[in-house]
């Protein structure tokens, strides 16, 4: 059996970008579980307290990947493995840059799809962000719609994620893995 390389031959990414990414991923991970179960919530206190989370955080991640995004364009991540194929490293970039581009307008769409739902969007009950749009239901439901599609297209793309960072660790024992941990 190979040894497994624990020491990413250009190095790790910064603590900054380390923290960023594991706090976004616990957040968007427990996000997209309560949101494929708040319909099934029964309607009341509970399904009131579901939402308020979820938008809460919500907002949390939208300033979560906003510093991650300055923090990567001006801290440039370790050069790729240099074991690794052009595609995988290909693939990898729109990988992220697909999730980037996902994690920063699903919490938006969620946002204005709440205020045209005629929901206000309170964050931990600490301030209310500002109103991005008048109630318009018919509106709510299609751009809640293209939030709930954006977050299952989120939740595919970490299972895609989180898979090839097996796959580095366990089938070809390289060190990809060991770049974010």
């Amino acid at each position: 059996m190979n040894e497994i390389r624990t020491t990413p031959a250009a190095g790790g990414y910064t603590l900054t970008a380390k923290i960023l990414h594991w706090l976004v991923a616990i957040a968007v991970i427990g996000l997209i579980l309560v949101g494929l179960s708040l319909d099934s919530i029964p309607k009341g206190p509970s399904q009131d307290l579901a939402y308020f989370l979820h938008k809460s955080t919500g907002v949390v991640v939208l300033a979560l990947m906003t510093a991650r995004i300055a923090w990567r364009l001006t801290n440039p991540p370790p050069p790729s493995e240099p074991d690794l194929a052009r595609w995988q490293v290909g693939l990898s970039h729109a990988v992220h840059w697909t999730l980037y581009a996902i994690l920063l307008v699903m919490p938006v769409l969620g946002w204005a799809g709440s205020n045209a739902f005629g929901a206000p969007v309170s964050v931990f009950g600490l301030f209310t962000m500002p109103t991005l749009l008048a109630e318009d239901k018919e509106l709510a439901k299609q751009i809640l719609g293209w939030h709930a599609r954006l977050g299952i297209t989120a939740g595919l793309l970490i299972v895609l994620h989180i898979s090839a960072a097996l796959y580095h660790r366990f089938v070809r024992h390289d060190a990809v893995l060991a770049r974010m941990t």
